[in-house]
């Protein structure tokens, strides 16, 4: 980034203060519940599903690319800084701290443009995919993102998000397949690995958050870390119970006709 970029962007962290905070991130949470669960669905009530085949399409690529920009703007952080800090940072000034603003940036906006989905659900009456485990998923990932970007926007977090953005851009790139029809079923014979590779991201950020909190010279506060831990295992235990009756059950309950 440029130094003019440098001064905006740490003239944002001046600005906020914790209600401030507190207040967006509820305001933008609390219209997102209320719009896909009450006023889109109140609104749906005796209309036709819309289609939204080639605005589906372009969202998709649009996460694609999003996420595989960001992706590569972690992986050039951590190839200059490292997987785990070593250094504590405490002054906006720092090269490391200036060199990930932006990538945070950007993937603090990428979780507000998620909320889309939910949205884009309930517009084509998907209902039944309008689950606990979606709507808690991308309610949570705004709400931390709202935390960690104004008040701990370090490259502590660089690995989980670059995981993260890895996955999305597989995930993303099945859902854009998969909204161009039935004949292009053979190309996502993958579909129930995409579970598996979102298990697989949980854990590894557990462990990840875990051992950096004992070994980093400037762990996170109690709080933020316990929060991270526990939304993130929470993500593992609705999505293992998502996986179990997706697959397992559908077979054993193929097998036994």
């Amino acid at each position: 980034m440029s130094t003019d970029e440098d001064i905006q962007y740490r003239e944002i962290y001046a600005t906020w203060t914790l209600p401030q905070t507190l207040t967006a991130a509820g305001v933008v949470c609390v219209l997102y519940l209320l719009t896909v669960v009450k006023f889109l669905p109140n609104y749906m009530k005796d209309k036709k599903p819309y289609s939204l085949k080639t605005v589906i399409l372009l969202y998709n690529v649009v996460q694609v690319v999003l996420s595989a920009y960001n992706f590569y703007l972690f992986v050039v952080h951590t190839f200059q800084y490292g997987v785990f800090p070593s250094k504590c940072w405490n002054d906006m000034n720092q090269p490391m701290v200036n060199s990930i603003l932006e990538p945070i940036m950007w993937y603090f906006i990428a979780k507000h443009l998620d909320l889309l989905d939910t949205i884009f659900f309930v517009l084509r009456k998907k209902f039944n995919q309008v689950t606990f485990l979606h709507v808690y998923h991308h309610f949570i990932m705004v709400a931390w993102g709202w935390i960690y970007y104004t008040y701990f926007p370090t490259d502590i977090y660089v690995f989980l998000a670059m995981l993260n953005c890895f996955v999305h851009v597989i995930m993303y790139t099945y859902y854009a397949l998969a909204s161009l029809g039935p004949k292009y079923a053979k190309y996502i014979w993958w579909k129930k690995y995409l579970t598996t590779l979102q298990l697989t991201q949980f854990l590894l950020i557990i462990l990840y958050l875990l051992y950096h909190n004992k070994t980093s010279p400037c762990p996170t506060s109690r709080l933020l870390h316990w929060y991270g831990v526990s939304s993130i295992a929470v993500f593992f235990v609705l999505f293992i119970n998502f996986y179990i009756r997706s697959y397992f059950r559908k077979k054993i309950a193929k097998d036994n006709k």
